[in-house]
């Protein structure tokens, strides 16, 4: 009886799932020896870059998964709603990290998988929430290539975007034009880079001309 048991669990076993993907930075070239981590929510499963900046997590149950990178000196990054099922060997795309930069560079809050493999989204969100603030997506020799307007929570979105480094600028009546000073915001193929929210400034005494001077953050 306990072999025909043991018998049973085998062959009612599911098979397990894995998965894998690639680390580079901004000029492509791969980040060894980063952290990787997968949760469950009731489990976590870990491991390491290789050299080739590659990661793989075998002996999987099929469950939704949210997969956290913490490499040295470059920017943290969460993927969320990763999604396995029994058996799936899942390759995801490619993810490009920044340095940690002086200035900060705008920081993404996490990625989600979106179906084209070809394209890339960007997502974020403006702070005061107000619905129709103009947001410029901005491409190369600092071209405006779309733009959009905020919906009644302040987010906006920009899809199909080919792989690549944009800049965004940002307008809204009584607030101090936010306007793009370099390419911070990256897109990946097959990728929904959503960044945290961008906080525009009032202008003093509605006066939108008399641009106060910022103070950047100071960082070693």
């Amino acid at each position: 009886m306990r072999v025909a048991f043991a018998i049973l669990v085998i062959a009612f076993s599911a098979p397990a799932a894995s998965l894998t993907g690639t680390i580079v930075d901004s000029l492509g070239a791969s980040i060894a020896h980063a952290a990787v981590e997968l949760d469950s929510g009731t489990r976590k499963y870990q491991a390491w870059t290789d050299e080739s900046g590659v990661y793989k997590l075998s002996s999987l149950p099929a469950g939704e998964y949210t997969l956290t990178i913490t490499p040295e000196v470059y920017e943290g990054l969460t993927v969320k709603s990763i999604g396995l099922s029994e058996g799936e060997a899942k390759q995801i795309p490619e993810i490009t990290l920044n340095l940690y930069l002086c200035p900060f560079p705008p920081h993404r809050d996490f990625m989600k998988l979106v179906p084209s493999v070809s394209f890339g989204e960007l997502s974020g969100s403006v702070l005061p929430a107000a619905p129709g603030i103009e947001v410029f997506l901005i491409c190369r020799t600092f071209h405006v290539c779309s733009s959009t307007k905020t919906d009644s929570n302040g987010h906006f979105s920009f899809d199909t975007l080919s792989a690549g480094v944009y800049g965004l600028s940002f307008h809204r009546d009584g607030f101090y034009d936010r306007d793009a000073t370099g390419y911070e915001y990256y897109v990946n193929a097959g990728w929904e880079s959503v960044y945290a929210p961008v906080m525009l400034e009032l202008c003093a005494d509605r006066n939108c001309k008399a641009k106060i001077q910022r103070i950047l953050p100071h960082c070693e």
